[in-house]
């Protein structure tokens, strides 16, 4: 029974081991030190991995940087734990064992299997058991049938014998180097030529010869500067080791370790341990390990390049039938004078919205897990996607009786900002506002700006509150969870993925902000948004004041090509455009459209409607033909972009071939009405 300051205290050192490697295992940042609490402050480490030994504890978790950034998708686990433990005395135990560890790929594909021995030291520091001593290894067939390794090991820590003897267990080379006069004495292992014998001078010719002779060319370089017995003291400063991986000529692969011996009065290393063991086996497996993982990463790649391609089609394949249900339903608003054929129609519209709002959702997540999503600022004035948003869902609101309110107080309004997104971040906490409030309920929207101390920045704070039926406790830490709903639509009948509230986390992360939710069963929801934006300044303001006031423009007599495969979308847009006062030609594909311009006068058409996704010639392909054209007032013509691909590249895509405007279909023809404004008015 260990004693600590003559009491007697009974220690379970099985357990405390036991939680001593799960917590080794279990670390998966640098910044995790939950097991320093285990070490004392002089404790020394030693491993079969990249480094033998450290000076202190802050090295140690340093020198598992690089296995931590590996092993990042890895989760380890320990299997058939078997641990002695022997009391020495009453300051000091040691215990050692057996483990076998497995490393997991996303908790299901075993790529790492590891038998693993270990030998721990405990003593008395400062009235606390702490680890005084750690050796870590992955034994050979020889050391696994030895059963006296690990007590041997323990007991020539313990009795404090030299450093030779520690390191003979696992080293096949060793000698003693005196760096004041560059003698070498062999102690273990084969005499190497030109070294024979005791206090053989190491000559740097030799070494050079041995160096090339036995490293394989990669390695000779760094393993000259290694050896170089003239920069080990210096080296060593402020270093307990130095280590050294290479490959040998022959294909096997050795670890070299030096560890000093013994310091002059001033504290300078003057001799020095070299030992040299084979590391083929653990390089072996760190090579199958990596190419393990690089196997899995491409598998993963391959998997999210297919679920975009999918999505991709999915996206494309719905959003074209979409514009047809969309844009016959919003033609058929105008003749419509029966009550209930109107309600017919509105329930069309508003479940086609839905539908889409779905797919947007879908393709944002799909967007933010790849890696993708990125900001495209522009100019905005504070308030007007607020407004925007409130007036998509005012007629909701107003059926529901919910008293809708905004509140703003904002100073600098003029700002950049990604738009969309916060157009989308404001959809979802509206939305879902409305949707969970009864009717006779409130929302309330309130925009103001907080103390900012980043010059040209200004920092907005957006408070959605509702009285609607709120959220418990247990649910809100799951709250920004992909898929995660308190209640399904089966229970709530309110419809929705699950998606909506990750996205918003993520878009806000995106825009450098920050999200708070504060709610209460019964009692309703606040969710406060914090961005900060840039501040538009008074040139670029000016600029986009005076724009906006051009968009005034009268469309009758203008002229418009169309290019559009698809007959329904075609007749719908056309018609639309029709009544808007344009005058249209529809063409059937890209090559149809570049021989309309070619074969027609100049300044024939005043704008291009051009669909990506088309049959013998894409959009993208008519349009950087028709720019190549030699007249400027055909190549110059504006072009706009329709498709019903909805990604970020797709659009950048566009722009790059000198398109002027992108349109997402289904087609929001009050918003292409205001790109249409926008493009002729220059």
């Amino acid at each position: 029974m260990p004693f600590v300051c003559g009491v007697s205290v009974m220690m379970d050192f099985k357990l405390i081991t036991k939680n001593l490697l799960e917590t080794y295992l279990g670390s998966d940042t640098l910044s995790e030190v939950a097991i320093q609490d285990f070490l004392a402050s002089n404790a020394s480490v030693i491993g079969t991995g990249k480094q033998e030994f450290f000076k202190d504890i802050e090295h140690f978790l340093n020198s598992f940087k690089f296995d931590v950034e590996k092993r990042k998708n890895i989760h380890f686990e320990f299997k058939d734990l078997e641990i002695e433990e022997n009391i020495v005395d009453d300051q000091c135990v040691f215990v050692y064992g057996s483990v076998k560890i497995y490393g997991l790929y996303d908790k299901e594909v075993t790529i790492i299997h590891l038998d693993s021995r270990f030998t721990i030291i405990y003593g008395v520091r400062d009235g606390k058991w702490k680890v005084l001593h750690i050796h870590h290894s992955i034994p050979d067939k020889e050391q696994l049938e030895d059963e006296e390794f690990p007590i041997t090991l323990g007991k020539q820590v313990q009795q404090a014998r030299h450093e030779v003897e520690a390191l003979s267990a696992g080293y096949s080379y060793i000698c003693l180097i005196n760096l004041e006069t560059g003698d070498v004495e062999l102690i273990k292992g084969n005499n190497i030529p030109g070294l024979n014998g005791r206090y053989t001078q190491m000559d740097h010719n030799i070494l050079l010869e041995q160096v090339n002779r036995l490293i394989a060319k990669p390695f000779r370089k760094s393993s000259f500067e290694f050896y170089d017995s003239k920069t080990i003291a210096k080296r060593l400063e402020g270093k307990n080791s130095l280590f050294h991986t290479c490959e040998r000529t022959d294909g096997t692969w050795i670890l070299s370790m030096i560890v000093p011996q013994k310091y002059d009065e001033n504290g300078r290393v003057v001799s020095v341990l070299l030992a040299n063991r084979d590391f083929t086996e653990e390089k072996k497996r760190e090579l199958e390990q990596e190419e393990a993982l690089r196997q899995e990463k491409i598998k993963a790649e391959k998997a999210n390049e297919a679920k975009s391609i999918f999505l991709f089609n999915m996206s494309h394949d719905i959003r074209t039938p979409m514009n047809a249900i969309v844009g016959y339903s919003q033609l058929m608003k105008k003749e419509l004078t029966n009550p209930k054929l109107i309600h017919y129609q509105e329930m069309i519209e508003q479940s086609s919205q839905l539908l889409l709002s779905i797919i947007n959702n879908v393709l944002d997540m799909a967007r933010v897990e790849s890696g993708k999503m990125e900001l495209d600022e522009n100019y905005e004035v504070v308030g007007n996607i607020t407004q925007l948003v409130c007036s998509a869902f005012a007629a909701e609101a107003s059926r529901k009786n919910i008293e809708l309110n905004i509140i703003m107080n904002v100073e600098h309004k003029h700002i950049i900002v990604d738009s969309t997104k916060l157009q989308e971040i404001l959809s979802n906490l509206i939305s879902n506002a409305i949707k969970y409030t009864s009717a006779g309920g409130k929302v309330t929207i309130d925009t103001k700006e907080l103390p900012y101390d980043k010059e040209g920045y200004v920092l907005i704070q957006t408070k959605v509150t509702d009285t609607g039926i709120g959220m418990s406790e247990e649910f809100l830490p799951s709250l920004f969870e992909l898929f995660t709903r308190e209640r399904n639509t089966t229970l709530s009948k309110i419809p929705g993925t699950g998606l909506g509230m990750a996205i918003v986390k993520n878009f806000v992360d995106l825009m450098n902000g920050s999200i708070e939710v504060e709610s209460e069963l019964g009692k309703g929801s606040t969710f406060t948004i914090t961005i900060p934006h840039k501040i538009a300044n008074k040139d670029y303001t000016n600029r986009n004041i005076e724009s906006s006031n051009e968009f005034d423009i009268n469309f009758v007599g203008k002229r418009i090509l169309l290019a559009e495969d698809n007959e329904l979308n075609a007749e719908i847009t056309t018609t639309i455009l029709s009544e808007m006062g344009f005058e249209v030609k529809a063409v059937e594909d890209g090559i149809l459209c570049v021989n309309e311009i070619q074969h027609q006068p100049a300044n024939t058409y005043d704008l291009i409607l051009m669909d990506i996704q088309m049959p013998n010639m894409d959009g993208y392909k008519a349009t950087h033909c028709i720019r190549r054209l030699l007249q400027p007032e055909k190549a110059n013509i504006p072009i706009i972009a329709m498709s019903a691909n909805a990604f970020e590249e797709d659009k950048k895509k566009a722009f790059d071939v000198k398109m002027n405007d992108y349109i997402t279909k289904p087609i929001d023809f009050q918003k292409m009405e205001e790109v249409l404004k926008h493009i002729l008015s220059k």
